[in-house]
Protein backbone atom coordinates (compact mmCIF):
# COMPACT_ATOMS: atom_id res chain seq x y z
CA UNK A 1 0.00 0.00 0.00
CA UNK A 2 1.33 3.03 -1.37
CA UNK A 3 0.53 6.81 0.42
CA UNK A 4 -1.14 8.61 -2.80
CA UNK A 5 0.58 11.60 -2.19
CA UNK A 6 4.45 9.71 -2.07
CA UNK A 7 6.73 11.69 -4.13
CA UNK A 8 9.13 9.04 -5.38
CA UNK A 9 9.30 9.38 -9.38
CA UNK A 10 13.05 10.10 -9.14
CA UNK A 11 13.23 6.41 -8.05
CA UNK A 12 14.41 3.68 -10.18
CA UNK A 13 11.88 1.81 -11.74
CA UNK A 14 12.36 -1.35 -9.52
CA UNK A 15 12.16 0.28 -6.32
CA UNK A 16 8.92 1.96 -7.56
CA UNK A 17 7.38 -1.65 -8.94
CA UNK A 18 8.55 -3.55 -5.36
CA UNK A 19 7.20 -0.87 -2.85
CA UNK A 20 3.61 -1.32 -4.57
CA UNK A 21 3.57 -4.07 -4.80
CA UNK A 22 4.32 -5.40 -1.94
CA UNK A 23 0.93 -5.91 0.18
CA UNK A 24 2.18 -6.19 3.75
CA UNK A 25 3.68 -2.32 3.73
CA UNK A 26 2.28 0.63 3.92
CA UNK A 27 5.14 3.10 2.20
CA UNK A 28 4.86 6.92 3.51
CA UNK A 29 7.42 9.10 2.61
CA UNK A 30 10.66 9.07 0.10
CA UNK A 31 14.08 9.62 0.15
CA UNK A 32 16.66 9.84 -2.86
CA UNK A 33 20.00 9.14 -1.60
CA UNK A 34 22.24 9.99 -4.72
CA UNK A 35 25.19 6.95 -5.10
CA UNK A 36 23.60 5.62 -1.92
CA UNK A 37 20.32 4.31 -3.10
CA UNK A 38 16.54 5.05 -2.43
CA UNK A 39 15.34 4.81 0.77
CA UNK A 40 11.79 4.84 1.83
CA UNK A 41 9.91 4.88 5.10
CA UNK A 42 6.84 3.08 6.14
CA UNK A 43 4.92 0.58 8.08
CA UNK A 44 4.51 -3.21 8.22
CA UNK A 45 0.68 -3.65 8.18
CA UNK A 46 0.95 -6.83 10.06
CA UNK A 47 3.41 -5.84 12.80
CA UNK A 48 2.50 -2.38 12.94
CA UNK A 49 6.24 -1.30 13.66
CA UNK A 50 7.69 1.54 11.40
CA UNK A 51 10.53 0.44 8.75
CA UNK A 52 12.90 1.55 6.53
CA UNK A 53 13.27 -0.13 2.88
CA UNK A 54 16.99 0.90 0.96
CA UNK A 55 17.43 -0.16 -2.64
CA UNK A 56 21.12 -0.03 -3.58
CA UNK A 57 22.67 -0.77 -6.80
CA UNK A 58 24.06 -3.88 -6.45
CA UNK A 59 25.64 -7.22 -8.83
CA UNK A 60 23.31 -9.93 -9.63
CA UNK A 61 21.90 -12.49 -7.11
CA UNK A 62 23.58 -10.35 -4.24
CA UNK A 63 21.14 -12.10 -1.59
CA UNK A 64 23.11 -15.43 -2.32
CA UNK A 65 26.59 -13.63 -1.51
CA UNK A 66 28.40 -14.98 1.73
CA UNK A 67 28.33 -11.33 2.90
CA UNK A 68 24.26 -10.99 2.61
CA UNK A 69 23.62 -14.14 4.46
CA UNK A 70 25.89 -13.36 7.18
CA UNK A 71 24.25 -9.41 7.59
CA UNK A 72 20.87 -11.28 7.32
CA UNK A 73 21.88 -13.65 10.42
CA UNK A 74 23.30 -11.07 12.74
CA UNK A 75 21.59 -10.30 15.76
CA UNK A 76 23.74 -7.37 17.86
CA UNK A 77 22.49 -4.43 19.43
CA UNK A 78 25.04 -2.51 17.81
CA UNK A 79 24.48 -3.20 14.47
CA UNK A 80 21.09 -2.78 12.29
CA UNK A 81 18.70 -5.55 12.24
CA UNK A 82 18.12 -7.00 8.74
CA UNK A 83 14.27 -8.00 8.23
CA UNK A 84 14.77 -9.10 4.59
CA UNK A 85 17.13 -9.19 2.35
CA UNK A 86 17.21 -9.68 -1.63
CA UNK A 87 18.00 -9.52 -5.08
CA UNK A 88 15.36 -7.33 -7.29
CA UNK A 89 16.58 -7.45 -11.07
CA UNK A 90 18.05 -6.49 -12.71
CA UNK A 91 20.19 -4.63 -10.42
CA UNK A 92 19.27 -3.93 -7.38
CA UNK A 93 19.76 -4.87 -3.48
CA UNK A 94 16.35 -4.46 -0.92
CA UNK A 95 17.02 -4.14 2.48
CA UNK A 96 14.19 -3.77 4.90
CA UNK A 97 15.32 -2.80 8.20
CA UNK A 98 13.63 -1.17 11.53
CA UNK A 99 13.53 2.44 11.90
CA UNK A 100 15.76 4.05 14.74
CA UNK A 101 14.05 7.24 16.98
CA UNK A 102 16.99 9.17 16.92
CA UNK A 103 18.02 9.60 13.46
CA UNK A 104 21.99 9.63 12.59
CA UNK A 105 25.09 11.24 14.31
CA UNK A 106 25.44 14.18 11.77
CA UNK A 107 22.30 15.39 12.52
CA UNK A 108 23.23 14.90 16.07
CA UNK A 109 26.45 16.61 16.12
CA UNK A 110 25.28 19.54 13.05
CA UNK A 111 22.98 20.54 15.88
CA UNK A 112 25.04 20.37 19.48
CA UNK A 113 28.18 19.73 21.09
CA UNK A 114 28.57 16.50 23.05
CA UNK A 115 30.18 15.62 25.82
CA UNK A 116 33.11 13.62 26.25
CA UNK A 117 31.55 11.08 27.80
CA UNK A 118 28.79 10.79 25.17
CA UNK A 119 31.35 11.08 22.74
CA UNK A 120 33.00 7.76 23.72
CA UNK A 121 30.27 6.03 24.61
CA UNK A 122 28.86 6.24 21.51
CA UNK A 123 32.55 5.07 19.88
CA UNK A 124 32.47 2.38 22.56
CA UNK A 125 29.28 1.09 20.95
CA UNK A 126 30.36 1.25 17.20
CA UNK A 127 33.92 -0.38 18.22
CA UNK A 128 31.13 -3.03 19.91
CA UNK A 129 29.29 -3.43 16.48
CA UNK A 130 32.65 -3.65 14.35
CA UNK A 131 34.30 -6.60 16.80
CA UNK A 132 31.01 -8.42 15.65
CA UNK A 133 31.42 -7.75 12.14
CA UNK A 134 35.42 -8.21 12.37
CA UNK A 135 36.02 -10.72 14.37
CA UNK A 136 33.05 -12.88 14.33
CA UNK A 137 32.22 -12.62 10.83
CA UNK A 138 35.31 -11.50 8.73
CA UNK A 139 33.76 -8.47 7.45
CA UNK A 140 34.36 -4.68 6.73
CA UNK A 141 32.30 -2.28 6.71
CA UNK A 142 34.00 -0.08 4.14
CA UNK A 143 32.16 3.00 4.07
CA UNK A 144 31.22 3.96 8.35
CA UNK A 145 30.56 8.31 8.64
CA UNK A 146 28.09 9.65 11.75
CA UNK A 147 25.41 9.74 8.86
CA UNK A 148 25.79 5.78 8.68
CA UNK A 149 25.82 5.48 12.24
CA UNK A 150 22.07 5.48 13.78
CA UNK A 151 21.17 6.28 17.32
CA UNK A 152 18.64 4.36 19.50
CA UNK A 153 17.10 7.29 21.90
CA UNK A 154 15.38 4.17 24.00
CA UNK A 155 18.44 2.29 24.97
CA UNK A 156 20.68 5.48 24.42
CA UNK A 157 23.41 3.41 22.08
CA UNK A 158 24.62 4.00 18.53
CA UNK A 159 23.87 1.07 15.90
CA UNK A 160 26.22 0.59 12.55
CA UNK A 161 23.53 1.19 9.69
CA UNK A 162 24.02 1.14 5.86
CA UNK A 163 25.10 -2.00 5.53
CA UNK A 164 25.42 -2.71 2.14
CA UNK A 165 29.19 -1.87 1.29
CA UNK A 166 30.04 -4.49 3.64
CA UNK A 167 32.74 -7.54 2.35
CA UNK A 168 34.16 -10.64 3.52
CA UNK A 169 37.86 -10.29 4.40
CA UNK A 170 39.45 -14.19 5.02
CA UNK A 171 42.48 -13.18 6.53
CA UNK A 172 43.98 -10.69 8.95
CA UNK A 173 46.10 -9.13 6.38
CA UNK A 174 44.73 -9.44 3.17
CA UNK A 175 42.40 -6.55 1.66
CA UNK A 176 39.64 -5.81 -0.11
CA UNK A 177 38.84 -2.62 -2.84
CA UNK A 178 37.41 0.47 -1.34
CA UNK A 179 33.97 1.51 -1.43
CA UNK A 180 33.86 4.97 -3.21
CA UNK A 181 30.97 6.85 -1.74
CA UNK A 182 32.12 8.79 0.71
CA UNK A 183 35.46 10.14 -0.18
CA UNK A 184 36.60 12.53 2.99
CA UNK A 185 36.72 9.27 4.92
CA UNK A 186 38.61 6.82 3.04
CA UNK A 187 41.72 5.94 4.53
CA UNK A 188 45.18 6.64 2.52
CA UNK A 189 45.90 2.73 1.59
CA UNK A 190 42.36 3.13 -0.44
CA UNK A 191 43.12 6.82 -2.17
CA UNK A 192 46.74 5.67 -3.44
CA UNK A 193 46.02 1.36 -4.30
CA UNK A 194 42.24 0.88 -3.88
CA UNK A 195 42.85 -1.50 -0.66
CA UNK A 196 40.68 -1.16 2.03
CA UNK A 197 41.78 -3.17 5.52
CA UNK A 198 40.27 -4.52 8.56
CA UNK A 199 42.54 -1.02 10.18
CA UNK A 200 40.95 0.45 7.17
CA UNK A 201 37.32 0.30 9.58
CA UNK A 202 39.00 1.61 12.37
CA UNK A 203 40.60 4.86 10.38
CA UNK A 204 37.09 5.65 10.19
CA UNK A 205 35.58 5.08 13.26
CA UNK A 206 39.02 7.50 14.48
CA UNK A 207 37.45 10.35 12.00
CA UNK A 208 34.25 9.81 14.10
CA UNK A 209 35.63 10.36 17.22
CA UNK A 210 37.41 13.19 15.96
CA UNK A 211 34.33 14.78 15.16
CA UNK A 212 32.47 14.16 18.07
CA UNK A 213 35.08 15.63 19.73
CA UNK A 214 34.02 18.31 18.04
CA UNK A 215 37.17 18.82 15.67
CA UNK A 216 36.79 20.64 12.29
CA UNK A 217 35.60 18.33 9.43
CA UNK A 218 33.77 20.62 6.76
CA UNK A 219 31.80 18.10 4.91
CA UNK A 220 29.28 20.71 4.22
CA UNK A 221 31.63 23.25 3.37
CA UNK A 222 34.56 21.05 2.15
CA UNK A 223 36.74 24.52 0.50
CA UNK A 224 37.90 25.26 4.12
CA UNK A 225 40.48 22.40 3.54
CA UNK A 226 41.80 24.03 0.88
CA UNK A 227 44.87 27.05 1.35
CA UNK A 228 44.68 29.91 -0.53
CA UNK A 229 47.09 28.86 -3.50
CA UNK A 230 44.91 25.26 -3.54
CA UNK A 231 41.25 27.46 -3.54
CA UNK A 232 43.17 30.06 -6.37
CA UNK A 233 43.93 27.22 -8.42
CA UNK A 234 40.03 25.27 -8.32
CA UNK A 235 38.24 28.86 -8.46
CA UNK A 236 40.30 29.85 -12.05
CA UNK A 237 38.98 26.38 -13.52
CA UNK A 238 35.95 27.05 -15.56
CA UNK A 239 34.96 23.17 -17.19
CA UNK A 240 33.16 21.29 -14.62
CA UNK A 241 34.58 18.11 -15.14
CA UNK A 242 38.35 19.41 -14.66
CA UNK A 243 37.12 21.50 -11.73
CA UNK A 244 36.05 18.29 -10.13
CA UNK A 245 38.80 16.30 -11.37
CA UNK A 246 40.60 19.38 -9.36
CA UNK A 247 38.36 18.79 -6.47
CA UNK A 248 39.21 15.07 -5.68
CA UNK A 249 42.80 15.67 -6.21
CA UNK A 250 42.95 18.08 -3.79
CA UNK A 251 41.06 16.02 -1.29
CA UNK A 252 43.38 13.15 -2.06
CA UNK A 253 46.07 15.06 -1.19
CA UNK A 254 44.83 16.07 2.05
CA UNK A 255 44.21 12.02 2.75
CA UNK A 256 47.39 10.99 1.49
CA UNK A 257 49.07 13.87 3.33
CA UNK A 258 47.68 13.25 6.72
CA UNK A 259 46.33 16.58 6.56
CA UNK A 260 42.32 15.59 6.12
CA UNK A 261 42.54 16.35 10.48
CA UNK A 262 44.04 18.41 12.47
CA UNK A 263 43.61 17.91 16.11
CA UNK A 264 44.41 21.22 16.57
CA UNK A 265 41.30 21.97 16.02
CA UNK A 266 39.48 20.18 18.27
CA UNK A 267 38.08 21.92 21.85
CA UNK A 268 41.06 22.94 24.24
CA UNK A 269 39.41 21.08 26.93
CA UNK A 270 40.24 18.17 24.44
CA UNK A 271 44.36 17.02 25.73
CA UNK A 272 46.92 14.86 24.73
CA UNK A 273 45.88 11.27 25.57
CA UNK A 274 42.01 12.15 23.71
CA UNK A 275 44.67 13.42 20.72
CA UNK A 276 46.61 10.05 21.12
CA UNK A 277 43.95 7.74 20.50
CA UNK A 278 42.77 9.84 17.80
CA UNK A 279 46.07 9.81 16.14
CA UNK A 280 46.79 6.21 16.44
CA UNK A 281 43.42 5.03 14.59
CA UNK A 282 44.13 7.46 12.21
CA UNK A 283 47.70 6.54 11.31
CA UNK A 284 48.92 7.04 8.32
CA UNK A 285 50.24 3.54 7.71
CA UNK A 286 47.17 0.98 8.37
CA UNK A 287 49.77 -1.51 10.42
CA UNK A 288 50.73 0.92 12.72
CA UNK A 289 46.80 1.64 13.75
CA UNK A 290 44.52 -0.32 16.21
CA UNK A 291 44.87 -3.84 15.21
CA UNK A 292 41.51 -4.50 16.20
CA UNK A 293 38.61 -2.78 17.56
CA UNK A 294 38.81 -4.49 21.03
CA UNK A 295 42.23 -2.79 20.81
CA UNK A 296 40.87 0.63 20.28
CA UNK A 297 37.98 -0.34 22.28
CA UNK A 298 40.39 -0.77 25.43
CA UNK A 299 41.86 3.13 25.17
CA UNK A 300 38.50 4.46 25.31
CA UNK A 301 37.70 2.74 27.95
CA UNK A 302 40.40 4.28 29.79
CA UNK A 303 39.68 8.07 28.89
CA UNK A 304 35.85 7.32 30.47
CA UNK A 305 37.75 6.46 33.36
CA UNK A 306 40.85 8.54 33.67
CA UNK A 307 39.29 11.73 32.67
CA UNK A 308 36.44 14.13 33.66
CA UNK A 309 33.02 14.82 31.34
CA UNK A 310 33.65 17.95 29.70
CA UNK A 311 31.09 20.14 27.57
CA UNK A 312 31.19 23.50 26.20
CA UNK A 313 27.15 24.65 26.17
CA UNK A 314 26.90 28.05 24.63
CA UNK A 315 29.90 30.35 26.28
CA UNK A 316 30.10 27.81 29.69
CA UNK A 317 32.56 25.15 30.03
CA UNK A 318 31.45 22.50 32.04
CA UNK A 319 33.59 19.58 34.08
CA UNK A 320 31.89 16.92 35.59
CA UNK A 321 33.43 14.01 37.62
CA UNK A 322 32.28 10.94 39.44
CA UNK A 323 31.11 11.50 42.63
CA UNK A 324 29.15 14.34 41.71
CA UNK A 325 31.78 17.30 41.76
CA UNK A 326 31.12 20.05 38.78
CA UNK A 327 33.17 22.95 37.67
CA UNK A 328 31.89 26.13 35.26
CA UNK A 329 34.20 27.95 33.04
CA UNK A 330 32.78 30.75 31.90
CA UNK A 331 33.81 34.78 31.23
CA UNK A 332 32.11 37.83 32.45
CA UNK A 333 31.27 41.32 30.68
CA UNK A 334 35.09 42.40 30.93
CA UNK A 335 36.50 39.61 30.18
CA UNK A 336 37.62 38.07 33.31
CA UNK A 337 37.72 34.31 33.93
CA UNK A 338 35.10 32.76 36.34
CA UNK A 339 35.25 29.58 37.99
CA UNK A 340 32.58 27.69 39.74
CA UNK A 341 32.47 24.41 41.56
CA UNK A 342 29.41 22.64 43.37
CA UNK A 343 28.66 19.27 44.48
CA UNK A 344 25.51 17.41 43.70
CA UNK A 345 22.46 19.65 44.36
CA UNK A 346 24.23 22.54 46.03
CA UNK A 347 24.73 25.70 44.53
CA UNK A 348 27.74 27.21 42.29
CA UNK A 349 30.08 28.79 44.52
CA UNK A 350 33.45 30.90 43.01
CA UNK A 351 36.27 29.33 43.39
CA UNK A 352 39.69 31.13 42.90
CA UNK A 353 42.38 28.93 43.21
CA UNK A 354 43.17 29.71 39.36
CA UNK A 355 45.58 32.16 38.17
CA UNK A 356 42.82 34.13 36.05
CA UNK A 357 43.46 32.59 32.50
CA UNK A 358 41.00 30.18 30.90
CA UNK A 359 44.00 27.46 30.60
CA UNK A 360 44.23 27.90 34.39
CA UNK A 361 41.05 27.27 35.20
CA UNK A 362 40.52 24.32 33.31
CA UNK A 363 43.47 22.77 34.83
CA UNK A 364 42.04 23.00 38.33
CA UNK A 365 38.63 22.33 37.19
CA UNK A 366 40.05 18.87 35.33
CA UNK A 367 42.36 18.14 38.63
CA UNK A 368 38.71 18.06 40.73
Amino acid sequence: MVNHDLQDSDACCTARKHVRETPDLEVSAFIQRGNNGDVYFGKRIKMGDDVVLKFYWSHPHYDDTEEAVILHSINHENILKIYDLKFLPPSIAFFLTPKISGGDLQGIIDIKSLSTKEALDIISGILKGLTELHSKHQLVHRDLKPGNILFCLDKKIPIIADLGAVKKIEKANEFVTASKSTVYYLPPESVMANEYYFQSDIYQVGIILFQLLGGHFPIDSPLEWFNRKELKEYSEIRNSMEKQSKFDEIIASKITNGKIINTDTLPDYIDSPFKKVINRATNFHYEKRYSNPSAFLKDVHNLLRKHPDCVEVGAELFVKHNGGKEFKISEDLKGQIILEKKIGTKPWRKDNSHNGTKKSALAVAKAG
